[in-house]
């Protein structure tokens, strides 16, 4: 587990630290830094420019040298830090690696497609980026399900294991959906099917939301039965192209195995994500210490100068309710209301 992360010149960020629990919501308007503390993650996790984003040296802030990334984490064998630095001049500082799976879903994941590919690269433990993997990964692990069993805080139906209870959490979603996946080695293809439908006829929602579920049951499975020592899902807006209540549903869920000890990261715009993880602390499905939330608030860039983005700690307590509500935080539905009445 990250418990804390320090990111000192680092694209919008001049020296900011996060103090890290199980289920980290990140929030806050376009372009203001959510993204950027899952890349840094990344960064500490592969030591090498992450595809699509260019060289090191465009990472640093501007008008700055260098850039430095800090992390501690926490293991069976005590707390240890990784260090990760860059500098104009090429030269790297480096100083121990992240630890456990770490898992990032991207929002940029794929939406319904007739086919997927299968990996042959043994080394491959999640559902890959995309969600590319999705097939891949539960024909691999449906080998070890028998010795696999669903926390029980995560247990949508009794007496099943992984496969139905991720039949049941995307009914949660869409109420009476079917789901079958299968594998073709031959051809290196998987392909899901709703309902006996091709994903094309049934929309993006459980597409979309497919990868997100399957890897929380299926790591958190691997955690309870002690196949791994830790796992940290790095998501982005996992609500995407879901109904409101399938939002909240989704939130209710990260709160869940968070409390099944899966660490989670999530940049989100959904106030009905974060209303589910709220209520999921009232009802004390995870204690609220275990939840931070942190608000980005914009930079200014005129041409030349930059003013680094700025980030608010927001305190949920043990009924769901934080300490404050600063401007542009879920407050459009209140704004707009105003402006109707």
């Amino acid at each position: 587990m990250i418990s804390r992360l320090s990111l000192n010149n680092f694209k919008a960020f001049e020296d900011e630290i996060f103090i890290l629990g199980l289920l980290n919501i990140l929030s806050g308007l376009n372009s203001s830094g959510k993204s950027s503390v899952i890349q840094a993650i990344r960064l500490l996790k592969e030591k090498k420019p992450l595809q699509d984003l260019g060289p090191l040296v465009q990472y640093i802030r501007s008008d700055m040298k260098s850039f430095s990334l800090e992390c501690e984490q926490v293991g069976t064998m005590g707390t240890e830090t990784v260090l990760f630095s860059y500098g104009r001049d090429g030269s790297i500082k480096e100083k121990n690696t992240l630890n456990g799976i770490i898992s990032y879903i991207s929002a940029d994941r794929l939406g319904p497609k007739n086919s997927l590919p299968l990996s042959v690269d043994d080394a491959i433990i999640t559902v890959g980026s995309r969600g590319e993997y999705i097939i891949d990964f539960l024909s691999r692990f449906e080998k070890e399900w028998t010795g696999h069993q669903v926390p029980r805080a995560l247990i949508a139906r009794d007496g099943f294991g992984i496969r139905e209870n991720i039949r049941e959490w995307l009914r949660f979603i869409s109420p009476g959906i079917d789901f079958e996946y299968s594998s073709d080695n031959n051809t290196d293809t998987g392909r899901t099917m709703f309902n006996k439908h091709r994903p094309v006829h049934v929309g993006f929602g459980l597409s979309y939301t497919l990868p997100v579920i399957a890897s929380i049951l299926v790591h958190a499975s691997q955690l309870a039965a002690k196949k791994i020592e830790s796992v940290l899902l790095l998501l982005e807006n996992p609500e995407a192209h879901l109904h409101p209540s399938g939002q909240t549903k989704i939130g209710e869920m990260l709160a869940l195995a968070a409390s099944c000890g899966v660490q989670i990261i999530v940049e989100t715009h959904s106030d009905h994500l974060m209303n589910g993880i709220r209520i999921a602390i009232k009802d004390k499905k995870i204690h609220h210490t275990d939840v931070k939330s942190f608000f980005f608030k914009t930079g200014y860039w005129d041409g030349k100068n930059e003013d680094p983005v700025t980030v608010e700690n927001l305190d949920i307590d043990e009924h769901g309710m934080i300490d404050f509500w600063p401007e542009g935080f879920f407050d459009e539905t209140e704004k707009n209301l105003q402006r109707l009445i």
